[in-house]
């Protein structure tokens, strides 16, 4: 099973019906810009990971915590669309302050020289250095959240075009 490629359909498989029609539609619209999807099995569920082809970038991830599925955003140009962010509700900001900061941000010696740094932006007027891979932009999906999820991913590829 190690080496079985896992097909987006399994995916949906074991995503709620709520959720579907969030999924499908970002789906088809990363697939339409220039991303390839990849999907590994990990200990809590799937990890459905998406490229940018041009950039060879990973623009997001859909991965379970506590078997709630989560979309983290990898927001390479946030300081282009951070005044939208700053209109997301405060629930969703508040994700975003209490994120793991990017220790290589503030000392490059902290982490692997191959760690390709965090994000480093203002937020509500507070300067934010958050980690690319610490919860900052890792949000649980819910019927508040996947309009400004669906945003945001639509502005990192429109800044990556």
């Amino acid at each position: 099973m190690a080496n079985e490629k896992i097909t987006f359909s399994e995916f949906l498989e074991s995503i709620e019906c709520e959720h579907l029609e969030f999924i499908n539609r970002l789906h088809g619209y990363l697939l339409e810009n220039s991303c390839v999807i990849k999907i590994r099995q990990a200990s809590s569920g799937y990890v459905v990971s998406y490229f940018h082809k041009p950039s060879s970038r990973t623009v997001m991830n859909y991965l379970f915590r506590k078997k709630m599925l989560m979309l983290r955003a990898y927001t390479d140009n946030i300081n282009l669309y951070i005044e939208t962010v700053s209109k997301w509700p405060n629930s969703m900001k508040e994700t975003i302050k209490n994120g793991g900061d990017c220790s290589r941000l503030s000392n490059p010696t902290k982490c692997n020289s191959r760690c390709l740094k965090g994000f480093d932006f203002m937020l509500d007027g507070e300067r934010q250095q958050k980690c690319r891979c610490h919860n900052a932009l890792t949000f649980a999906l819910s019927k508040e959240s996947k309009p400004y999820l669906f945003e945001i991913m639509k502005l990192e590829m429109e800044a990556r075009i």
